[in-house]
């Protein structure tokens, strides 16, 4: 079966996953019992890892809906870490 890729998987897999994947780097390193500058140092190295597997994974979904759906429920749990720390 082929897989269309439908302009609602690229757009999310170009604004909305590396809008996560860099929420996800920051709340990462927040929740890590370690020094101040270990944690900016795994936030630097995770963020273009986490962006590229970000735009994979969107562009890989099912439909667009999933895409952003797992965008924005990526971009909540960050939040919501970045918030409560």
């Amino acid at each position: 079966m082929a897989h269309q890729h439908g302009a609602a998987r690229i757009s999310a897999a170009v604004t909305a996953a590396p809008a996560a994947a860099v929420l996800a780097s920051l709340a990462l390193p927040a929740v890590l019992p370690v020094a101040e500058d270990v944690r900016l140092l795994l936030a630097l190295l995770v963020v273009l890892p986490a962006v590229a597997t970000g735009v994979c994974l969107a562009l890989l979904s099912r439909s667009g809906a999933r895409a952003w759906g797992g965008c924005a429920l990526v971009c909540a749990l960050s939040s919501l870490v970045l918030v409560l720390t």
